[in-house]
């Protein structure tokens, strides 16, 4: 009889405890409610993470701690989508507005990606000098092109721009095409998506001054290199590289939207799918019952 006795008052005891641990979870399972209705998640999240911490017994608060984080987390997701929306359709309304200063070229059974340029820098209409010239992709990637007209080939590999004592070096680059056309020779040095160095920024910032530029050949091991000659930027390719510098950004800037966008998108599904199997588990165990 004492024995038996006992075991009621440890059974007592025990359940007691839990009962307990479960009022004490539930006060912070209450402030997590209280804050995911003001919609403020980080709150919400750090007190159903004190009752991970605190009360690991307390299964039954924690079950629905769970699911009050699949709800925060599914609000956030929408929280992302609603702004990216946002800044997606204000991104696409500033490119709206600039696209018609551009050319568009693309060849669709060729190109993957279609390229913005400037009329006036178009090859065919320079093929008596030497300048630089830029494209963009339709990602916002940004290429520079060095094209040089000369009696014979330098075989340059990079630039330096200046503007007084503020200048920029661009990496060197190994994508190079030359040819010849009636004893003329011609190289393109190209710096693609975006990996010039900053040269481009450089010019849009400095597109109202003066600019000059060198190019440089390789000529031995680590860093020697000659000198070919110094040259000026004319005024309309230093407006129209600043032109595609502007454009560029605006469409890296919307494709990065829509990438985050696509992220929370999938996020969001994902979560959905995992707190409609959660249900349909709890309506099993129901009916079991």
């Amino acid at each position: 009889m004492k024995k038996i006795l006992a075991i009621i008052t440890v059974c007592a005891v025990l359940l007691g405890c839990a009962e307990n641990v479960e009022k004490l979870a539930a006060k912070h399972l209450d402030n997590a409610k209280e804050a995911f209705s003001t919609a403020n998640y980080n709150v919400a999240k750090q007190e159903i993470d004190s009752i991970r911490i605190l009360y690991p017994k307390a299964f039954e608060t924690r079950r629905q701690g769970i699911r009050l984080m699949q709800q925060i987390e599914e609000a956030e997701q929408m929280r992302i989508v609603e702004y990216e929306d946002s800044m997606i359709a204000a991104t696409t309304a500033a490119f709206e507005r600039i696209k018609d200063n551009y050319v568009f070229e693309k060849d669709e059974e060729y190109q993957d990606l279609g390229l913005y340029t400037i009329k006036s820098q178009a090859p065919n209409r320079n093929i008596d000098r030497t300048y630089i010239r830029a494209q963009v992709d339709e990602l916002g990637r940004m290429t520079l092109v060095s094209s040089y007209r000369g009696s014979s080939y330098i075989h340059h590999d990079w630039l330096k721009l200046s503007v007084g004592e503020l200048y920029v070096d661009t990496p060197e680059s190994k994508d190079r095409h030359e040819f010849t056309d009636l004893g003329i020779c011609y190289e393109r040095l190209s710096f693609i998506n975006g990996n010039d160095g900053g040269a481009a920024a450089f010019i849009s910032a400095n597109k109202d001054q003066e600019i000059t530029y060198t190019l440089y050949r390789k000529t031995g091991p680590e860093s020697s290199r000659a000198v070919y000659k110094n040259l000026r930027m004319t005024k309309d390719d230093r407006y129209a590289i600043a032109r595609l510098y502007d454009l560029s950004q605006i469409l890296l800037s919307l494709n990065e939207h829509k990438s985050l966008r696509d992220e929370a998108d999938r996020h969001l599904k994902f979560i959905r799918s995992k707190m409609k199997e959660d249900v349909s588990a709890e309506q099993a165990v129901q009916e079991d019952k």
